[in-house]
């Protein structure tokens, strides 16, 4: 059993669906992680206080002065506190200037970070919350102040950092539409589930999205298989191979750091690497630890 005694403090990165909290040491090194699908969502009449203290009572103790730093969706209007967004560029200080801080029930200071809004065209904005502190870990991991990441997720996200701030990114909504197609349409109704990845009809799709536009391509899902082109086990991958294949179709960067859960981040290596682009994996836990880090060390040092 870990030693409660050994904790200096705690991450959380809450989302709308999935909860995972870190404990660390004084050091920043990691003693131990907790996952729920305790998302916002779940939690009932605003009580995120308690939701909180019932996650994590294994590491706290009444009257501790532990601080707890958050991130994601908890600091949305939908969330505990609707912290105000950092605009582009976006750098570790100027996430800190927004952050927001306040006394936890139990003891101890919770700190949330407040996410990047971009503003790319007239009135037209795109958010983040939770991957801009990804984006800062990466930068740390990778000892590169100018890159181009992909953030794969029901939002995925794509981010341009240059000179160590956030410049520039852009949403889409490939991992909901794939959600919501496979699940709630006429086209996908009956499917079975893939147990294993079909590397072809993958592909196909990923090949067969470079051209078109996505939703008559995506009728393809009911025409393939109609003319025995796939079968029906095959078409949920060929699906999401077309989806990804036409988000990163107009991708121009030639190296991507790809920033997820590896079994996602795999699908999209293997359509960046169809489409002549270079990519390397990091693990989405790491790059958020190391932005923690970070903003953890440039707070302390301001004070």
């Amino acid at each position: 059993m870990m030693d409660k005694t050994k904790i200096d403090h705690l991450i959380v990165d809450w989302g709308t669906t999935n909860f995972r909290a870190f404990a660390m040491d004084v050091e920043h090194k990691l003693l131990a992680t907790q996952e729920a699908p305790l998302g916002l969502l779940q939690v009932e009449n605003g009580r995120f206080a308690e939701a909180l203290e019932q996650q994590l009572q294994a590491w706290i103790t009444p009257g501790g002065q532990l601080p707890v730093y958050m991130a994601g969706m908890v600091g949305s209007a939908k969330g505990w506190v609707n912290v105000p967004y950092a605009q582009t560029p976006a750098s570790a200080s100027q996430l800190l200037e927004k952050a927001h801080q306040f006394s936890l029930p139990w003891g101890g200071m919770a700190t949330i970070i407040p996410g990047v809004c971009h503003n790319y065209l007239y009135d037209q904005h795109d958010v983040m919350r939770g991957e801009e502190v990804q984006l800062l870990g990466l930068a740390e991991l990778t000892g590169l102040e100018d890159f181009h990441a992909v953030l794969p997720g029901t939002h995925s996200k794509h981010a341009v950092v240059n000179g160590g701030k956030i410049t520039h990114f852009s949403s889409y909504l490939t991992g909901e539409v794939f959600s919501v197609f496979s699940q709630h349409t006429l086209i996908a109704k009956g499917l079975p589930e893939s147990s294993e990845f079909d590397n072809a009809a993958f592909r196909k799709g990923v090949d067969e999205a470079q051209t078109g536009e996505l939703t008559n391509k995506m009728f393809l899902a009911w025409t393939h298989r109609l003319f025995n082109n796939l079968t029906e086990a095959q078409i949920s991958d060929y699906l999401s191979g077309l989806l990804i294949g036409f988000e990163l179709r107009n991708l121009s960067a030639p190296m991507i750091y790809l920033v997820g859960g590896h079994g996602l981040c795999q699908r999209y290596q293997i359509a960046a690497q169809q489409l002549h682009k270079s990519c390397e994996i990091f693990s989405g836990n790491d790059c958020f630890l190391a932005g923690m880090r970070k903003l953890i060390l440039e707070q302390k040092n301001d004070y």
